[in-house]
């Protein structure tokens, strides 16, 4: 069985440079990955609950982004870095 098509294309690498912003760039591309929801044809309840539960782990890595953001010395934020 194939699995259904996604939104985007969802990220598989993240810089691994060995610096104070390493666990935002973890967290900011798995938040990023909650963005990617997989679409199916015809619906189905089960792509449904995933998006559902993918929404529900953004609100949680926006909050630990957020927390993390206050302790880490400003680096370029932005995952067109990686």
């Amino acid at each position: 069985m194939a699995l259904p098509k996604t939104t985007q294309e969802p990220i598989i690498h993240v810089d691994a440079a060995i610096d104070e912003d390493y666990p935002l760039r973890i967290l900011r591309a798995y938040r990023e990955n909650c963005n990617c929801k997989w679409v199916a044809d015809p619906p189905s309840a089960l792509i449904d609950m995933m998006n559902a539960d993918c929404d529900k782990r953004a609100v949680i890595l926006d909050k630990a982004i957020a927390c993390l953001e206050k302790f880490t010395p400003y680096v370029d934020r932005s995952l067109d870095g990686q």
